[in-house]
């Protein structure tokens, strides 16, 4: 049975989307700082997620 492979760009976007929102609540500099790189680095494995999914994929030959 095959399963739909699960959206990781999408998930990483919403990950960044919800680091982002608790960053905004923080007063913090520095923690604030750091979850703004975690979702800024998050939204570059989506970014690069995509152009995987959009790559060529490989013939198999059974």
């Amino acid at each position: 049975m095959d399963h739909p492979q699960p959206n990781r760009a999408a998930e990483y976007r919403q990950q960044a989307e919800q680091i982002q929102t608790i960053a905004r609540q923080i007063s913090l500099i520095e923690t604030k700082n750091q979850l703004l790189d975690a979702a800024r680095h998050l939204e570059v494995l989506a970014e690069e997620e995509d152009r995987h999914q959009d790559s060529p994929k490989p013939l198999v030959r059974e």
